[in-house]
């Protein structure tokens, strides 16, 4: 992988990451008043946060599309304090838009590009190495439980096995799971 991105002349500047946790989340979804706004806000956040490290005045941001969202400008403009941005496309394929010399990219199936699957695989990693630390929480509290991966199905035998460790440990729901 080095090899090849220095012959085409790539290099990572920053690896960024922001690991959101229940509590936030259902904080700022009760704001946001969308879980979907939340996503759009927080990663947002972190491509206009990477433009620091890129001091270049032409760069690409490419960033996966959120669900069936088209329009990214208003959320862009304000995250960029207001900055002009212009819209060059808006449709179910990609949204595109340019601030200054800098074009901001939202994609379908953005994965395939480098760094969209780099980004998709340290949060992958994250999120493992977080439901590792949350698991081994429950089990020295539930001795013999199993753990979960955190998807849906299996969320619901979860929480019904850790419900009395969590009543006796005061740890309220909003600490543990999203609303929404």
């Amino acid at each position: 992988l080095t090899t090849d991105m220095q012959r085409a002349h790539v290099r990572l500047l920053a690896v960024r990451s922001d690991v959101v946790s229940e509590p936030r989340l259902n904080r700022l979804t009760d704001a946001a008043g969308s879980k979907g706004a939340v996503l759009t806000d927080a990663t947002l956040a972190l491509a206009c946060g990477l433009l620091t490290v890129d001091q270049s005045p032409r760069s690409l941001v490419l960033c996966d599309k959120h669900g069936g969202r088209n329009r990214y400008a208003g959320a862009l403009s304000e995250q960029l304090q207001g900055a002009m941005v212009t819209v060059r496309e808006e449709s179910r394929a990609r949204s595109i838009y340019r601030v200054g010399g800098r074009e901001f990219r939202f994609e379908t199936r953005a994965e395939r590009h480098l760094p969209v699957a780099l980004a998709s695989m340290v949060s992958k990693y994250l999120r493992e190495a977080s439901m590792q630390a949350f698991n081994t929480f429950w089990q020295q509290h539930c001795p013999g439980l199993r753990g979960t991966k955190g998807y849906p199905q299996d969320a619901i035998r979860f929480r019904r096995e850790i419900a009395s460790a969590q009543a006796a440990l005061g740890i309220h729901d909003d600490c543990l799971w999203r609303r929404r």
